[in-house]
Formats: C-alpha cells, structure tokens, sequence
C-alpha cells in the first residue's frame, strides 16, 4: 500500500516541485544578473578582454554608451528574471495551462537568443554564455518534468 503513494510522491516532486524549483532558480539568476548589470560602473573583464583596451583609456563618450548598453541589457535581465519568479509562484504553482507553455517560452527564447547573441560579442568559452547556457538547460528541464502537471484551467 505504500509504494504507490511513495510513487505518486516521487512523481509529484519531479512533475511539480521541481520545476518550480528550477524555474524560481533561473528567474533568480536572471534577476541577480540584471541587478549586476544594472549596478556596474564599468564593463565587465570579459568585456574588456573583447576591446583590449583598459576602461581609463576609453574616451567618455564610449564610456557612457557601453555602461549604457551593459544597464540597458540589465534592465532587461532584470524584467525577464522578474516576469519568471513571477509566473513560476503564481499561476504555474497554481497549475494554470497557460503557465506551462509561457514560462519555457519566456525563458527558452530569452536564453537561446542571448547565447546566439553574445558567443559574437564575447570571447568563446566566456563566463556569460556559460552561464546562460546553464540557465538554459535547467529550463528545458523544467519544461519536460512539467508536461506532465495537471491541468487546472
């Protein structure tokens, strides 16, 4: 009698908890890496490492506008991340049909287009792409375990 509860539990987790989990865990790395963007005073290393030269020998009008792309791209992180956390702990821990397409589009597109985007901005192999391509992997995770979730509308 209690292997099939044990069963329904284990698949519970993996069907229900889990995404949560792992899509609450990329809206926060999206959200963190928004913030870091947002809060920066000047290109990152790997940046620098793309322009060779130092941030003081820039002239201040390339300056301004590289804090401004790299906040523009935080604020942007930061939205998506948001928008994330947001669908995972409402409608899609509510179980909401809508939430379960919406979230892996949001978060698929949003990842998929920066990894295409950045490996031609960035050196190969940087930080930031690694990273997204984490962020990325976790959500088609997400997606597949939440397939399976019943549906409430």
């Amino acid at each position: 009698m209690s292997e099939p509860r044990t069963k329904l539990t284990v698949h519970k987790i993996a069907t229900f908890h889990l995404p949560i989990i792992i899509y609450c865990i990329v809206g926060l790395g999206w959200l963190i890496q928004g913030v870091r963007y947002i809060s920066a005073e000047t290109l990152m290393p790997y940046h620098m490492a793309v322009i060779e030269i130092p941030w003081q020998h820039l002239d201040p009008g390339y300056q301004k506008l590289f804090l401004g792309l790299l906040k523009g791209f935080g604020v942007g992180s930061f939205c998506v991340g948001a928008t994330i956390l947001l669908v995972t702990l409402i409608p899609f821990r509510k179980g909401s049909k809508w939430a379960r397409w919406a979230l892996p589009a949001i978060a698929a597109t949003y990842s998929g287009a920066l990894i295409y985007v950045t490996r031609f901005a960035l050196l190969p192999g940087a930080i930031p792409i690694l990273v997204t391509a984490t962020l990325l992997g976790l959500v088609l995770i997400a997606a597949a375990g939440s397939y399976f979730m019943r549906d409430t509308d």
